[in-house]
C-alpha cells in the first residue's frame, strides 16, 4: 500500500486571508508614515531634527576632544543641509572639515534656516581679525550671494561640550585640491564630484566667519513672495524678534525664549 506523507503549505483560502491582513496593515501604516513626513516638514519638526543633530555634534566634540559642530549650507540646487564638521589642526588655521562617515542631512524643501548675518567684507574669504559679519537688513540681504551667506553658518561645541563662538573656515579633508565628496573647490563641486563649496569664495558669500548660538527657521515660499528689497522689514525682522531659536549651551538642544 502506498503511503503519502503529510503535505505542508497554505490553502488558497489561507493565502487570501494573509493577503487581506497585509493589505489592512499597509493601509493603516500609510497615513502614519505620511503624518511623520508631514511633521518633519513643519517648523516644529525641523527644530527636533536640528536639536538631535546638535546634541550628536556635542557628543562628538567631547569624544574626539576637538571642536565640532553642525554646518548649515545650500547645495547647487538650493537645498539646505546639515553637515557634521570637526576642527582639524592639520588644515589651515581655523580649518574645519566634514566628519567622515556622517552623511549630510537634507532639510525639507519648503523650510530653511538663517543666522541673519552677512559678511561685511565680501571681497575677502579669509580675514585674520575675524571681524567679517554684520546684521542683516534690507540693504544687505537682497542679492543671491547674501542669501547664500546668511543661510551658511555653523554651530560649534568645545571639547568640553560647551557651546562656543569660534572662528570657522570649512575646507576639504585633505586641505588641497584633491577631490572631497562633501566640501571642495568650485571646479569639483561644479563637476558633481562634491556637494558644497568650501570657504574660499567670498563673492558667493562663503568665507571665514564666527559660529552662532541662535538662528531662525523660515518658510521658503513666504520668503520668496517678498520683494528682495524688503526681505528684512517685511518678513525676517518679525522672525528675529518673535521666533528666534536658541541653542542650550549645556545640552545642545534648541529652545525658544
Amino acid at each position: 500500500m502506498r503511503r503519502y506523507g503529510k503535505k505542508s503549505g497554505f490553502t488558497l483560502s489561507e493565502l487570501l486571508v494573509v493577503m487581506a491582513v497585509m493589505m489592512i496593515l499597509a493601509a493603516a501604516t500609510i497615513p502614519a508614515a505620511r503624518q511623520l513626513m508631514k511633521s518633519f516638514e513643519t517648523s516644529t519638526g525641523v527644530r527636533r531634527v536640528i536639536s538631535a543633530a546638535l546634541c550628536n555634534a556635542r557628543a562628538i566634540a567631547a569624544k574626539e576632544q576637538h571642536y565640532a559642530g553642525v554646518r548649515f549650507q545650500q547645495d547647487l540646487k538650493g537645498n539646505q543641509y546639515m553637515i557634521f564638521i570637526i576642527h582639524d589642526p592639520a588644515l589651515r588655521p581655523l580649518g574645519f572639515r566634514a566628519i567622515e562617515g556622517k552623511k549630510p542631512i537634507k532639510l525639507p524643501a519648503n523650510i530653511g534656516v538663517m543666522d541673519l548675518y552677512v559678511r561685511d567684507k565680501p571681497i575677502e574669504a579669509f580675514d585674520v581679525t575675524g571681524n567679517v559679519d554684520t546684521a542683516a537688513s534690507n540693504a544687505n540681504i537682497n542679492d543671491n550671494h547674501e542669501v547664500m551667506d546668511t543661510t551658511t553658518f555653523s554651530i560649534v561645541f568645545s571639547p568640553t561640550g560647551k557651546l562656543v563662538v569660534h572662528e570657522v573656515r570649512v575646507r576639504n579633508r585633505t586641505g588641497n585640491t584633491r577631490a572631497d565628496d562633501v566640501f571642495d573647490i568650485d571646479l569639483n563641486v561644479d563637476a558633481g564630484d562634491a556637494m558644497f563649496y568650501q570657504d574660499d569664495y567670498a563673492n558667493m558669500g562663503l568665507g571665514q566667519e564666527r559660529s552662532r548660538k541662535w538662528f531662525v527657521i523660515y518658510d521658503k515660499k513666504a520668503f520668496g513672495a517678498v520683494r528682495a528689497s524688503q526681505r528684512w522689514t517685511e518678513y525676517l525682522e518679525y522672525l528675529k524678534n518673535n521666533e528666534t531659536v536658541y541653542v542650550n549651551p549645556r545640552t545642545g538642544e534648541v529652545i525658544n525664549y
